[in-house]
């Protein structure tokens, strides 16, 4: 084994990225003497956003990362080398770039830009059942030898695509893992669970302002409406979500047409600016949820409850199924606190404890009866509203 092959196998027990292995191989084999300028590859992954990531290495460029969405059909892999292999049920080309074939594929002119002469392929399949789109990686070399690769370069190429598929398999696994947990759970809970805490009944009590939102009208529409609702519902909870995140709070489970949110207190944020995220997060995703209404015949309001207090942060549920979420007395007041939106005729309900350090005009509602608690409560809601 050289010394190339130990330091692949370094990166991926090290849990690495993908663009130091990357960067590392083809700089590597330039100093073992194989004039590369070019090497490249692709690995799918599972992203509600992104399908496919690409790895480009240039010799006089360093290496690029970019993510193809899954809306973005624009016919290129339909014509690239790597489908063409595929349909032609091809695991390794090597094409001249002044040989009978160097106009077939577009890529082609990009090489010879960067004074390349010929375009190794290879395609590797991880084939595990459990993650069918996890299919396989492929990858490019080029070089600017005249002639291109020699057999020799390309059995040593070839002899280390093997185990850079196996460090680039590791890492793309903990990257889905990682995006899995951050979409699914969220972030701050994600980190949590792999940091071990796993365990049933496993957490922490931590103080925190909430926020719980939700459509209102969402249920009698959702009986008249066909799947088209599905994707209006989508827009509607990006809406209240992506304010939430951009003022640094965590939407912690989304439920039906709503969500409940959190922003901790803690010692880099007091109270006070806990409390002010959250506001600010209410307004920006009220005039969002305008925005999308305006596109559509039937508007859905949003009731939007602010609260504060300790709640238990961790795994909740059967010893099987677990949730991380959070659970008490402030979750429970501020779900009901958002139901009485529709009543006090308001959009946003705000609780002593956030209305007190507000940094927007409030006004009382005066003193109304949670459900399940014992006494009445001061509730707020903003001065203009």
């Amino acid at each position: 084994m050289t010394n190339l092959e130990s330091w692949i196998i370094e990166q991926g027990l090290r849990g690495s990225d993908m663009v130091t292995l990357l960067s590392g191989v083809a700089e590597r084999l330039v100093d073992e003497g194989i004039p590369l300028v070019r090497a490249y590859i692709a690995l799918p992954t599972v992203n509600p956003t992104i399908r496919v990531y690409t790895h480009l290495w240039i010799r006089s460029a360093g290496t690029i990362v970019e993510g193809v969405s899954h809306e973005r059909n624009d016919g290129a892999f339909e014509v690239s080398p790597f489908a063409y292999m595929m349909n032609t049920d091809q695991e390794s080309c090597h094409w001249l770039m002044h040989g009978p074939d160097a106009e077939r594929f577009s890529v082609f002119e990009d090489i010879r830009r960067l004074g390349g002469t010929d375009y190794l392929v290879r395609l590797f399949s991880f084939g595990n059942a459990s993650a069918p789109d996890l299919r396989g990686f492929g990858a490019s070399f080029s070089t600017s030898r005249p002639g291109g690769l020699l057999p020799e370069e390309v059995a040593r190429i070839d002899a280390l695509l093997p185990i850079l598929g196996l460090a680039a398999y590791r890492m793309t696994l903990f990257d889905l893992t990682v995006t899995m947990l951050d979409t699914y759970v969220g972030f701050s809970a994600g980190r949590r669970v792999l940091s071990g805490a796993i365990r049933r009944g496993s957490g922490t009590t931590i103080e925190a302002a909430l926020l719980f939102a939700d459509l209102r009208g969402f249920t009698t529409l959702a009986d008249t409406a066909g799947l088209d609702l599905i994707a209006r519902l989508d827009r509607h909870l990006e809406a209240m979500a992506d304010p939430v995140a951009e003022q640094g709070g965590e939407v912690l489970k989304f439920l039906g047409d709503g969500l409940l949110a959190a922003f901790p207190i803690t010692e880099e944020q007091s109270h006070e600016s806990a409390c002010a995220a959250a506001i600010r997060a209410a307004q920006v995703a009220l005039e969002r949820n305008e925005a999308v209404n305006g596109q559509f015949e039937t508007p859905l309001a949003l009731d939007i409850a602010l609260h504060c207090g300790d709640v238990f942060y961790g795994n909740i549920g059967a010893a099987g199924r677990l949730d991380f979420t959070v659970i008490g007395p402030a979750v429970n007041e501020a779900s009901r606190m958002e139901a009485l939106c529709s009543t006090l005729d308001c959009s946003v309900i705000l609780s002593d404890r956030v209305a007190s350090v507000s940094p927007v005009p409030v006004r009382s509602l005066g003193s109304h009866r949670l459900r399940g608690v014992a006494t009445e409560r001061e509730l707020f809601t903003f001065a203009a509203g």
